[in-house]
């Protein structure tokens, strides 16, 4: 029967970030988490916050924690210690990150050719974001891999009027040794193959040999390499230039498996443990306080005992929330209460505006413990980070991983500040 100071609950960035900070400090911690979540999906980058009008991610976070009810207004304090710390442990695991809460946000390409605003990167994507100059930008697309198509991203691209881009966008496709083999030819599967030296240095002399004459930035798919990432970047540097960059393409994202690896070791280096794959099926409770929770197991349930609890498991669409056919949305593990709007209000007639249930979710007290309907503590052991917290819509806001981060340090260093002073 394990037993930890702090089950975590969730392996998106932030439960991730938050077990592997606990990790750090000193507590013994267990990660329990259903699935991969968010972090195999997303680009691997930070989308702190970038609402309209903002200049820098520290200026979208103060906009944003100035709005009633989001959770900014309770952790935007807590957003350069957990951005310092994040950005630590990227470096540690070799992926890097470039830039800060300071950052000019500025538009970079996405895998179908539109723009978005980014500051903060992984080194392997940051050739995006720097001052286009006179280059170019030549896409590359792998001949059999679907999941980029580098001639329409550059058409799209070349059409967008895109503000200060490069002077030219353009594609070419390349074949690669060997890929007419594969039945499954996925980012991962490419990934793997560039972690190979032999298979990597050919494939670099072809994509090389591709290259029109002129000033070009090249832009790869996000396959460069997944146990080997930084010396397979530092090899595509050196054949393709300084400032050739990664453009992440449909999921499985590549960039997104570096992140949570990196996570997980950090994790697992300082004690703590992880179990993905295995569903909350039970909960003890006692007098307003979690005392276990059960998951799936080979043979028999797991029950996980600890002191706290740190529900990371998302909102709405990492299924953290669920709607029934009753109208009513219920958090999943603990049936916390969920603030949302009413029923009738659940869809919009444009399709692109924010979601309103990208909003929903769980109202916390300053500690993120979870509040009741009527404003009462619920669960006074628990605490709430992450896509799981009400009030802001992610998306559109670009604040998901921000606060994901945010929440997750305050709570970390909130709880093992207890358990020092106890």
């Amino acid at each position: 029967m394990p037993t930890a100071d702090v089950v975590v609950i969730g392996a998106g960035l932030s439960g991730l970030s938050c077990a592997a900070e606990l990790a750090e400090r000193g507590a013994r911690v267990f990660l329990a988490a259903k699935g991969m979540a968010s972090t195999h999906w997303t680009h691997g980058g930070l989308d702190v916050a970038a609402p309209d009008g903002a200049a820098t991610p520290r200026a979208g976070a103060r906009a944003l924690a100035a709005r009633d009810g989001h959770p900014y207004a309770i952790v935007q304090g807590d957003l350069e210690a957990a951005v310092t710390a994040h950005g630590g442990r990227m470096r540690a695991g070799g992926i890097g990150l470039v830039g800060s809460l300071d950052t000019p946000l500025v538009e970079i390409p996405t895998a179908i050719g539109a723009l978005r605003p980014a500051a903060l990167l992984p080194d392997a994507q940051a050739g995006a974001r720097e001052p286009w100059g006179n280059d170019g930008l030549l896409l590359v697309g792998i001949d059999r891999y679907r999941d980029a198509w580098a001639p329409y991203a550059a058409r799209n691209l070349a059409a967008s009027g895109w503000p200060d881009g490069p002077r030219d966008v353009r594609a070419v496709t390349v074949r690669l040794d060997g890929l007419d083999r594969l039945r499954n030819l996925n980012a991962r599967s490419l990934a793997h193959l560039f972690d190979d030296p032999a298979w990597r240095s050919r494939a670099l002399r072809a994509i090389a040999a591709a290259v029109p004459p002129g000033t070009w930035r090249i832009g790869l798919p996000a396959v460069l390499g997944i146990t080997t990432h930084r010396q397979v970047l530092a090899d595509a540097r050196a054949a393709l230039g300084p400032s050739v960059f990664e453009s992440p393409s449909l999921p499985p994202s590549v960039p997104g498996m570096r992140l949570f690896d990196v996570l997980r070791e950090a994790i697992l280096a300082r004690g703590g443990r992880v179990q993905v794959g295995f569903d909350v099926v039970d909960v003890e409770r006692d007098d307003g306080r979690i005392v276990a929770i059960h998951t799936e197991a080979a043979s028999r349930t797991l029950r996980l005992a600890a002191d706290r609890f740190v529900l990371a498991t998302g909102g709405i669409g990492g299924e953290g929330i669920r709607a029934g056919a009753d109208g009513r949305l219920d958090e999943r593990v603990f049936g916390l209460a969920v603030s949302a709007p009413q029923r009738d209000a659940w869809f919009s007639d444009d399709p692109l505006v924010p979601h309103p249930l990208e909003a929903a979710g769980i109202r916390t007290d300053d500690e993120l413990r979870p509040l009741d309907p009527s404003g009462a503590l619920a669960l006074d052991n628990v605490h709430v980070i992450g896509s799981a917290l009400a009030g802001m819509h992610y998306l559109a806001e670009r604040c998901g991983d921000g606060v994901a981060l945010a929440s997750a340090h305050r709570v970390a260093a909130a709880l093992a500040a207890a358990r020092i002073a106890a």
